[in-house]
């Protein structure tokens, strides 16, 4: 769900994504985090963003994974990301973009009256919340 962030110094198009469209949880493990989990194989750990994909395509949704090239651009698991996308763009009509092109989507939609976001107004609190 896009929705927009409004404050007296302008708005902004949240485009949000889901720790589980984040390569993090699939194929890290950092001792120094105290974050041990098992490390997939290339093919197991891209799955869930395969499905996910899937899920998003069918119901005309954004899909936004996480990607850190220290974790995902390890060759073998490029390779697997590599051969997902060429499969999704011969479908031909599935729009990969970088973020600002979206958004600029997003505004372009929400000015011609096509679509209406939810925008929160911030600050939340027009003065210190106190707590007796």
């Amino acid at each position: 769900m896009h929705r927009g962030l409004e404050c007296d110094a302008g708005r902004l198009v949240e485009l949000p994504s889901h720790w589980g469209l984040d390569d993090w949880a699939q194929y890290v493990q950092s001792m120094d985090l105290h974050y041990m989990m098992p490390i997939r194989a290339p093919e197991q750990g891209f799955a869930a963003f395969a499905q996910e994909f899937e899920a998003a395509y069918r119901h005309g949704a954004l899909w936004v994974p996480v990607v850190h090239p220290f974790a995902t651009g390890r060759l073998a698991r490029w390779e697997v990301v590599h051969r997902f996308l060429e499969q999704v763009l011969q479908r031909g009509d599935v729009w990969f973009a970088p973020m600002e092109e979206i958004a600029a989507h997003v505004r372009t939609v929400v000015d011609k009256g096509l679509w209406s976001p939810r925008i929160d107004r911030l600050p939340y609190y027009a003065e210190p919340v106190r707590v007796r």
